[in-house]
């Protein structure tokens, strides 16, 4: 099941509950969803611990005979168990991510270039980039990852991507998005300076950057 599935599906179970376990129960929500526990998870363990109260309710039982009682204990040990991320790890995350795709754009721009030249004897427009290209890639490989993260992260464990029917109107809403993106580039493009770079210096970009990745952020 999807997470916005899951939480649908608590929200009508809960309203089974008691008024005295549907609030302590509520307790134990507010503390497992502000956790460092994955959303997927998240939901899973509180989709089977109402399922589970309801069971015991049906016998008599009320939540702290089921769950302990303090709300926060039941999940203290999955809580604990979820390691928390450095302050200097996310740092280095959001470094990664511009940082490779520069380094693949300085590598795309060296091997076009110097092939451009070895016909043409010039670079040609692979010997050049706006400031404005540099930023936009930078920035965008962040943003282009978070949303993939955030697809992926709304897809159920079972669940695959598969083909559906053309859908003409997504199409249509997609060449609009690309068409000003393109069109905003083209003017921004022309405000920004323009830095000169043949396709060697592209290239000794391309293996600093790569020895970057390497020795900086994939080390062991």
């Amino acid at each position: 099941m999807k997470v916005k599935d899951m939480i649908r599906e608590n929200n009508r179970l809960r309203e089974q509950l008691t008024p005295f376990n549907r609030s302590y129960f509520e307790d134990v929500i507010i503390g497992l969803r502000a956790s460092r526990v994955e959303p997927q998870r998240t939901e899973e363990l509180l989709l089977e611990a109402v399922q589970l109260l309801l069971r015991e309710q049906g016998k008599g039982r009320n939540a702290k005979q089921v769950f302990g009682e303090n709300p926060g204990d039941y999940f203290k040990e999955v809580i604990d168990s979820v390691p928390v991320l450095p302050a200097r790890s996310r740092l280095n995350y959001y470094l990664m991510l511009p940082w490779a795709a520069l380094t693949g754009l300085f590598g795309v721009l060296a091997a076009a270039g110097l092939l451009v030249q070895s016909i043409e004897g010039d670079a040609g427009v692979f010997g050049q980039i706006s400031l404005f290209t540099l930023i936009a890639v930078a920035a965008g490989s962040i943003v282009l990852f978070q949303l993939m993260m955030k697809w992926m992260a709304s897809l159920s464990d079972e669940e695959a991507p598969r083909f559906k029917r053309f859908d003409l109107k997504g199409l249509g809403i997609y060449i609009l998005i690309a068409v000003i993106a393109v069109f905003a580039g083209i003017f921004l493009d022309s405000i920004f300076p323009v830095i000169t770079l043949s396709p060697w210096v592209s290239l000794i970009l391309f293996l600093i950057g790569t020895a970057g990745l390497k020795f900086l952020f994939f080390r062991k």
